[in-house]
C-alpha cells in the first residue's frame, strides 16, 4: 500500500479510536487495531506521536471548516459557530481531543503548540471576517467593532463547550442563544450611544 494511502488510513483509524474511547488512554496499539495496521507501520508513517494527532485533528478541522463555511457566509458568524456547537456536541470525543490538546500546546515548548495556535488563529480570524460581512448586510449591529465582538464570540464558544463538558445539567445551544441574545442588546446599545 503506498504511503499516502497508509497515511490516510491511519489517520481515519486514529480518529475513530480517539472517538470512540478517552483520548488520554489511546495508544498506537489502539490506533494500529482501529485502522487494521501494524503497530510498525504507524510508528513508521507517524515517527511522532504528536505528529499523527495533528493529523487527526486537523482533518477533524478541515472538515468543519469546509461544511460549515457556507453558514457563516450565508448566515453569518452567530450562526456559523452555533452550527459548531451542535456538531461538537453531536461528537463529544472531539470536543474533549481539541480542549485537551489546547491545553498540551499552550505549553511553551510543547511540539505542536505552533500549528494549534495558528488553528486557533484561523478560528477568530474567520469569525471576525464574518463579523464584518454581517455588520455589512445589516445582520448585526455596527456596535461592536467585528474584533471585539469576535473575541466575544469565541469566549462564549469555548466556555460553552467546556461546561457542557463538566456539567451534566447544561443546554448548550440554549445556553448559546441567551448569551448572544444579550450581546446583541449590549451590541445595539452601543450604536445608539455612538
Amino acid at each position: 500500500m503506498p504511503d499516502a494511502d497508509l497515511r490516510a488510513r491511519i489517520v481515519s483509524g486514529a480518529a475513530d479510536a480517539f472517538r470512540d474511547g478517552d483520548f488520554h488512554t489511546i495508544g498506537p496499539d489502539d490506533v494500529a487495531r482501529a485502522a487494521d495496521v501494524t503497530v510498525a507501520e504507524v510508528h513508521r508513517v507517524f515517527p511522532s506521536w504528536e505528529l499523527l494527532v495533528v493529523a487527526v485533528v486537523d482533518r477533524w478541522t478541515k472538515d468543519g471548516r469546509d461544511a460549515l463555511r457556507g453558514v457563516a457566509e450565508q448566515e453569518g458568524a452567530v450562526a456559523y459557530l452555533r452550527a459548531r456547537l451542535d456538531r461538537g456536541h453531536r461528537h463529544p470525543a472531539v470536543v474533549r481531543v481539541r480542549v485537551a490538546l489546547l491545553s498540551a500546546t499552550s505549553t511553551p515548548g510543547h511540539p505542536a503548540s505552533g500549528w494549534f495556535r495558528q488553528q486557533y488563529t484561523m478560528l477568530f480570524e474567520d469569525v471576525t471576517l464574518a463579523l464584518v460581512r454581517d455588520v455589512v448586510a445589516g445582520r448585526e449591529s455596527r456596535g461592536a467593532a467585528p474584533r471585539h465582538a469576535a473575541e466575544q464570540l469565541v469566549a462564549l464558544f469555548e466556555g460553552l463547550q467546556l461546561q457542557a463538558m463538566l456539567r451534566d445539567d447544561t443546554d448548550l445551544l440554549a445556553g448559546w442563544d441567551r448569551a448572544v441574545a444579550r450581546m446583541r442588546a449590549g451590541w445595539a446599545a452601543a450604536a445608539v450611544a455612538a
